[in-house]
């Protein structure tokens, strides 16, 4: 379930009891094809949270979301990638997370730069979502069939760039080719080609098939054993 070298370790209580079901939030074509089929899952829709909180306002279309998460963010990669995202002739929201506001000094006219946004409320209004592959950003766009640029850093974000590229839903940019203009470009390609979006909407389809919250937890008792 988690990609090696990332850093995580599962808990000994797991460990020593293999076998047991699984809450699977992944949809099934992104998936790993050896988990799909050794692994007894337990699907379960993913279902962003947000705490309540006004949206920032845009003034133009497209809408480009711009994060790094909470861990990964420096401001450096971040006002890289503001440099490339704003000569698209876009509105850029950008969510700069542990990054201090005035570390960006002053930038372009179309583009907003919070700390913080409501990212649920947010994603359904964004034609594409610049980001460093982590689950919930992944997920989130996903949900509401959005296409992504991945530009991973560490974790499990390398695994996530590489199931997103294969379902046709995103592109990816390693550490090594990350610059200003290759964001630029590959976010206008986003932008201008349908199939990308027809391949986030039907990953989107497909999670809105998946049993709801409500759902699974009406079921979980079958799931119980005694030892």
């Amino acid at each position: 379930m988690i990609p090696e070298g990332i850093g995580l370790e599962l808990p000994t209580r797991i460990t020593d009891a293999p076998g047991r079901p699984h809450l699977d939030i992944c949809p099934p074509s992104l998936q790993d094809k050896d988990f799909l089929a050794t692994e007894e899952r337990i699907s379960l829709r993913p279902v962003p949270f947000t705490q309540p909180a006004e949206l920032p306002t845009w003034d133009r279309q497209p809408l480009v979301y711009l994060t790094l998460g909470t861990a990964f963010g420096t401001a450096g990669l971040l006002t890289t990638a503001i440099e490339g995202l704003a000569t698209l002739g876009a509105h850029v929201v950008v969510a700069a997370g542990r990054v201090p506001l005035d570390e960006f000094g002053d930038v372009p006219d179309n583009v907003t730069v919070r700390a913080w946004v409501p990212q649920a409320k947010l994603l359904p209004h964004v034609d594409v979502v610049v980001h460093h592959g982590g689950s919930g950003t992944m997920l989130g766009a996903l949900s509401v069939g959005v296409p992504q640029l991945v530009l991973p850093q560490g974790a499990d974000q390398f695994a996530n760039a590489d199931a997103l590229s294969s379902a046709g839903a995103a592109l990816c940019l390693l550490p090594d080719e990350l610059g200003a203009d290759a964001i630029a470009e590959l976010t206008r390609q986003l932008l201008r080609e349908p199939s990308y979006l027809e391949a986030a909407r039907a990953v989107a389809e497909e999670i809105a098939r998946m049993p709801s919250p409500d759902d699974v937890a009406h079921q979980l008792p079958d799931y119980a054993r005694t030892e």
